[in-house]
């Protein structure tokens, strides 16, 4: 009998090295997990400051922004003349494209450069064919804005989807369909309106 009791007194010491050993595995992990959440948690925090800079950074940019184009936007325009963020916009009519074009730049403005949609928006309410500043006249099929940027011919403000001209039509004016207002080549020498900026 007393060799069973130590039998079993042995085999209790293994089993409490056990559970004293996975107690105290337990008690690390726990600190590692702590530890982490601390650490994750300076991170986020870091990254909430970041990102509150960062919106500060751009609504200072946009101000900046905002009062540079007040300097630089003209107050007024000349008499005549509609103005639009900061352009102002005159209307002629019944011209060719290449005579208009002249006027416009002897007048310190040259014909319409259509930058964006709500450019575009404005430009509709003149309700009129008129020209804008793009053509294809120096290298068939390549168009480009009169101040040197490209216009695409993937441009959705198409009449057809693209220009269809050919070498004769260079010239760009909007074409007024109904409710539609989309762009067309239309030969140069032709009579239409004109929008000068």
């Amino acid at each position: 009998m007393d060799q069973e009791i130590l039998d079993s007194k042995n085999m209790g010491c293994p089993i409490r090295a056990v559970v004293v050993l996975l107690g105290l595995l337990s008690i690390v992990l726990l600190a590692g997990l702590i530890g982490l959440t601390v650490q994750h948690k300076t991170v986020l925090e870091k990254t909430v400051c970041m990102n509150r800079d960062e919106e500060q950074l751009l609504q200072r940019l946009k101000n900046v922004a905002e009062q540079r184009d007040a300097l630089l936007c003209p107050q007024d325009c000349p008499g005549g003349s509609h103005k639009f963020g900061c352009k102002c916009y005159s209307l002629s009519g019944g011209g060719s494209w290449k005579l208009f074009r002249k006027l416009c730049v002897i007048h310190g403005a040259d014909l319409v450069v259509v930058d964006s949609e709500e450019e575009m928006d404005f430009i509709r309410t003149y309700g009129r064919n008129i020209w804008l500043g793009a053509t294809d006249e120096a290298s068939e099929g390549l168009w480009r804005w009169v101040d040197g940027t490209v216009l695409s011919v993937d441009n959705p403000s198409w009449r057809k989807g693209k220009p269809d001209g050919g070498k004769d039509k260079n010239c760009l004016r909007r074409f007024r369909e109904q409710t539609n207002l989309k762009w067309t080549d239309e030969l140069c020498e032709d009579l239409n309106w004109v929008l000068c900026e």
